[in-house]
């Protein structure tokens, strides 16, 4: 699973992208292959959701964390 950050600017939804210095229409987004990669950059949005990049759909961060720990 690719993991990304989605954030709201001004209302507009958008990802996270590659390089954070310069918003530039349709970036690319910058991807995560684990859980701990994506909760420290989701960390410095206000309004940051990690999200599933190939369904779109949000991550339940605690729930996967609760799977790992009772394995």
């Amino acid at each position: 699973m690719r993991l990304a950050i989605v954030i709201d600017i001004d209302g507009d939804i958008m990802y996270v992208p590659e390089d954070s210095s310069a918003f530039e229409n349709y970036p690319k987004p910058r991807l995560f292959d684990n859980m701990k990669d994506a909760q420290e950059e989701c960390a410095k949005w206000n309004t940051g959701v990690i999200v599933d990049y190939n369904t779109n759909r949000t991550v339940d961060t605690q729930k996967r964390l609760s799977t790992r720990l009772t394995l």
